[in-house]
This record gives structure tokens, sequence and C-alpha cells, in this order.
């Protein structure tokens, strides 16, 4: 059996798929061995699962760095903005 964390096809309707990782299981080809995967329509893991999500979550220093980025105005943006005025009043 190969052992890939990618979900398979049998879980595609299910909502632990996101899309390149099983939410809950490490390998879910071996959870659907038995032809049914535990996880698969179970109400106490989806709310699990919505507790994550809704869970706030830490920024990564890159998620940081790029907001501040965003942030910044730089000497360039700050001309521009001073002839705009110029021009206009």
């Amino acid at each position: 059996m190969k052992r890939s964390s990618k979900p398979v096809r049998q879980c595609h309707a299910c909502l632990l798929n996101l899309g390149k990782v099983c939410w809950e299981y490490a390998n879910p080809r071996r959870q659907w061995r038995n032809r049914r995967c535990p996880g698969f329509e179970n109400p106490a893991l989806y709310n699990e699962l919505t507790e994550w999500q809704a869970a706030p979550h830490v920024k990564t220093r890159k998620q940081l760095r790029q907001a501040a980025g965003r942030k910044r105005v730089t000497p360039a943006a700050l001309r521009r903005r001073a002839q705009i005025v110029k021009s206009t009043g």
C-alpha cells in the first residue's frame, strides 16, 4: 500500500479533507481499508475541526513582515503624493 498523506477519492465529500492533507489522519488511504473511514461524517471530529478553524492563529514571522511592508510608505511614494497634491491644488 502506498503511504501518502494526500486524501483519496473517497475523501471528496468529507469536511476533514483540506485539499492536500487530511485534518485528522496522516494516511487517509489506510483509513478506507475497511470500506469506511472512521472520520467520514463523524460529527465529533467535524465539531473539533470547526473549533480549530475558529480559534485565533498565531501569524508567522513571514506574515508579520509582509503586513509591515504593506503599511510602510517609501520616500518615492511620498514624493509622488506631493506632486499630485501640487498639480491639483
